[in-house]
């Protein structure tokens, strides 16, 4: 057995073991506190501490079981709307599959630096978490599994946000895990001089030191990155109409889910979006985004002359959720009317849900086209589009200063969904330098600026409309151009530390 790993035993053999599964249960607390819906983004910077601090001086056979609890509570926290979307029995299987997923990757990094040295040690966790995260989002199938990702715990804190301009999301993940690790090291070094031990290998309080200075001048630049507001803003309106959970609609046909709306229906939603659109005429916002309820058929002239009549009424561009039967199949399809009353452009959901495809949709193809407005080029996209990373990246390559999407996040009208799915506009909006407006079925309806400022925001399961200011920016970002390269120099340097530790292991045999 190595030097470091008898450290290690003889620190941990002085908490019991239900007392390290209990501090490994407060990191998981912690961290949902921090994540979307609880909104307490600066305890992430710190919620990781007693779990590192725990599993960095346990046995080897003792880590995946004392990063468990961690794992089972953070997913009972960020996933709790899993049974909405499955059955309960899987959704909540689901939910400790993912929990032990979690305590997987915690694991893993701790291998890593059990077999690293010096800064290398310091890295470990957060290159694992970073590059597992990344892995799961390129790799098909996969990336469709919801994951709640470590950089979430910052969507509400712009400064930290600013980092996605450069790297995408894996940049914030990889400084919020490296703080909480640097801090845990520099706190088990002080109980080690205090009582006397060492630890060959280990990071010293320098590095780990020069770590969360990093950290800071990172935070410190994204203060540094955020201007004030331009004075040739404009507004956004964004609806949210609770059309599935509004009786009087229900009472008309079937809604959202079929392959299109029944004809009253569809008469029910315009008069009720209509109606939430004209409550706000007066302030004359440039754009009104509806939610995504596949309102009627996108080349029907009935309601397509309804939309471009009130288009023209309310002098805005509004953008509506349609059904675009193509030559390329059933769309669920974002259309933008202008303020003449005519159709400017649209563009069918890429990343569609099973549940549609079962009801007939398919994705629409690959094409990014941009609408030219005096407010400058808009991108339109649908409700699980901002999901995926190069959604939104493309319609930025092409010229789109604003992106407007439709979205329906009402799975049962949970409440704690929504926030998570609102995060991701969030975070393509500053990854992109982009403005965004999110209109919901049931929220979170938002208006966000280029540098992830929220400036308007509906409640959840709350009908209503928010009016915001935003703006446009005309420099592209560097994640923009050059894409997702943090997450593939995260998975080189995991492939390299596992190498590094796999010869590690050889020479101590």
């Amino acid at each position: 057995m190595d030097k470091h790993r008898n450290d290690a035993i003889g620190l941990s053999d002085r908490l019991p073991f239900w007392g390290g599964l209990a501090l490994s249960a407060l990191s998981g607390l912690l961290l949902v506190a921090a994540m979307p819906g609880f909104d307490a983004p600066f305890i992430g910077w710190i919620a990781l501490v007693p779990l590192v601090m725990v599993v960095t001086t346990a046995a080897p056979k003792r880590i995946f079981w004392l990063a468990l609890p961690f794992g089972l509570v953070f997913s009972a926290g960020v996933h709790n709307w899993y049974p909405h979307i499955f059955s309960p029995a899987l959704g909540y299987i689901l939910i400790v599959a993912v929990g032990a997923f979690y305590a997987g990757v915690i694991h893993l990094g701790v291998w890593l630096q059990s077999r690293l040295s010096g800064a290398f040690k310091l890295l470990a966790l957060p290159v694992a978490w970073s590059a597992v995260e990344f892995i799961k989002f390129i790799t098909p199938v996969v990336n469709d599994w919801w994951f709640v990702l470590l950089a979430k715990s910052m969507w509400r804190s712009p400064p930290a946000l600013q980092i996605l301009s450069v790297t995408g999301f894996l940049g914030l993940s990889f400084l919020v895990m490296l703080a909480n690790v640097a801090l845990a090291f520099i706190a088990l070094e002080l109980i080690r001089r205090r009582k006397g031990e060492t630890e060959s290998g280990a990071p010293s309080i320098g590095a780990s030191v020069a770590a969360l200075a990093v950290v800071a001048l990172v935070v410190v630049w994204g203060v540094l990155t955020i201007p004030q507001p331009p004075a040739d803003v404009f507004t956004v309106a964004a609806l949210t109409d609770m059309a599935n959970q509004d009786p009087a609609v229900q009472a008309q046909g079937e809604l959202a889910g079929t392959a299109v709306n029944d004809p009253a229906a569809s008469q029910a939603i315009f008069e009720l979006d209509a109606a939430l659109t004209r409550s706000v005429a007066d302030q004359q916002p440039a754009f009104i985004v509806w939610p995504e309820n596949e309102l009627a058929d996108a080349d029907d002239p009935y309601f397509a002359g309804l939309i471009g009549d009130l288009a023209a009424e309310t002098g805005s561009y509004i953008v509506a959720d349609m059904v675009w039967r193509a030559p390329t199949g059933l769309h669920d399809t974002a259309v933008m009317f202008g303020p003449t009353g005519e159709e400017v452009g649209r563009r069918a959901k890429i990343n569609t849900t099973a549940g549609e495809e079962d009801a007939g949709f398919v994705p629409g193809p690959p094409d990014y086209p941009v609408f030219a407005t005096p407010y400058g080029d808009v991108g339109l996209g649908v409700c699980w589009d901002r999901h995926r990373l190069g959604i939104t990246r493309e319609l930025a390559r092409s010229g789109a200063d604003i992106v407007l999407m439709t979205v329906d996040d009402d799975f049962d009208g949970t409440p704690t969904f929504p926030p998570f799915h609102a995060s991701d506009g969030v975070f393509r909006a500053v990854e992109n330098r982009v403005a965004f407006g999110l209109g919901t079925i049931n929220g979170l309806s938002m208006v966000i600026d280029p540098y992830g400022r929220i400036t308007a925001e509906g409640g959840i399961n709350e009908s209503g409309v928010i009016v915001g200011e935003t703006f446009t920016v005309p420099d592209r970002t560097i994640y923009t151009r050059f894409g997702d390269w943090f997450g593939w120099l995260m998975t080189v340097a995991l492939v390299g530390f596992i190498v590094l530790a796999l010869r590690a292991g050889r020479r101590r045999r």
